[in-house]
């Protein structure tokens, strides 16, 4: 039941790991990431639905450690419910397609007028990135200063730490500082924000809080710093992993391009399954915390590895590994399982939507520059490390 494998083999490409592990051990710990990984998309829809067999409160966990306490991901139940009903406010379905589409078709038309001239570009770096954390801090109330690189910089150092199962010490500085300057540069937005709330998250957060300020960060601020770092790695390098999905199957481009209307939500949830851009939905082993016939020791960590189900062949069939934007419809697991389903799904699908489909229209020649091909990297945020491209 453990598996040698090393957190370097995982960064390079953790897929034909979880292959092997479905097929052979689809329940094994994994000592260099103190983890038990389940790997099978069953399991992960028992473990997540069963809070009580799996409760979300992971020991140790690099999340809460970073993020400086529990967050919505951590925990159940009336604590659960309490931190996410003030983001639901904002981020519903019904409420987000309201005010989200106008704000990222805006910021995107402004990034592609940057670079269009240029005929290149890291689609990663001018793009991407931006759009999902530019997109999302004015969604959600974010003071308007707040720029793409300080943003981009808090996500990359602050999401070092929370996927720091290894215990690296640098990792762990690097972001204890960057949530520290978090807390920081928001404080005196917190503070007006305090006395005149606007309907924001963040000020619906805040109020949602008891006590002075001090004690109101505390019982938010983790949060806030998960939703930062989900913000920018599911809708970012979701669309990136898109984009290079469909400029290495030009017979798919063609699809998109000739009917847009259908084929870009297709194309999308395609690309989030292709490469889950969250790796781990953590939990910890109750009571009979049995899966696959494997029962894991009560009160071990256990890590419901989503890029995995993802890739099941008992539910995408033997074609699971390849990027298919006419397979057969299915929902996949990209936003995770059960009661922690991710609360900003529905903004995440409209930012990248809306960057793919300004990106196709603006370029029509757009290709991948073949003398730097995109290459991905990460296993708890995975997606490609630079998106070299040209039209």
């Amino acid at each position: 039941m453990t598996v040698d494998v090393t957190v370097e083999e995982l960064e390079q490409d953790p897929y034909p790991i979880y292959a092997r592990l479905r097929h052979d051990e689809p329940v094994a710990f994994v000592p260099a990431v103190g983890l038990w990984l389940v790997t099978r998309w069953q399991d992960l829809v028992d473990a997540a639905e069963d809070p009580a067999r799996f409760p979300a409160a992971l020991p140790g966990s690099p999340l809460d450690r970073t993020c400086g306490g529990p967050t919505v991901l951590t925990v159940d139940g009336d604590e659960q419910t309490r931190l996410r009903e003030p983001m639901e406010r904002t981020l519903r379905p019904r409420q987000i397609e309201r005010t989200a589409p106008d704000i990222v078709e805006t910021i995107a038309s402004e990034l592609l007028d940057v670079f269009a001239a240029d005929g290149e570009a890291d689609l990663m770096d001018a793009y991407c990135e931006p759009l999902a954390v530019l997109s999302l801090a004015r969604a959600i109330g974010l003071p308007e200063d707040l720029d793409a690189p300080t943003l981009r910089r808090w996500f990359h150092d602050i999401a070092g730490g929370t996927s720091n199962y290894e215990g690296d010490p640098e990792k762990q500085r690097i972001a204890d500082a960057t949530a520290a300057e978090v807390d920081d540069v928001l404080r005196p937005r917190l503070e007006r924000l305090l006395a005149q709330p606007d309907g924001s998250m963040l000020s619906d957060m805040l109020h949602a809080q008891d006590g002075d300020l001090d004690a109101r960060m505390r019982g938010f601020m983790p949060t806030l710093k998960l939703a930062l770092i989900g913000g920018l790695q599911e809708p970012a390098h979701g669309l990136g992993s898109t984009i290079v999905g469909l400029l290495e199957h030009p017979d798919q481009l063609a699809a998109v391009r000739a009917a847009p209307q259908t084929l870009i939500r297709r194309a999308v949830d395609e690309g989030l399954r292709w490469v889950s851009p969250i790796g781990t939905q953590g939990r910890v082993a109750g009571r009979d915390a049995t899966l696959s016939g494997v029962t894991i020791p009560p009160g071990e960590a256990v890590g419901l590895m989503i890029p995995s189900a993802n890739r099941d062949e008992e539910i995408w069939g033997d074609t699971a590994d390849a990027f298919d934007t006419l397979r057969a419809r299915h929902a996949n697991a990209a936003f995770g399982f059960g009661p922690h389903f991710c609360v900003g799904h529905q903004l995440a699908r409209i930012q990248m939507r809306t960057g793919l489909r300004l990106l196709l229209n603006r370029f029509p020649g757009l290709e991948l520059d073949p003398r730097h091909p995109p290459a991905f990297r990460g296993w708890e945020y995975r997606g490609p490390a630079a998106l070299p491209a040209r039209w």
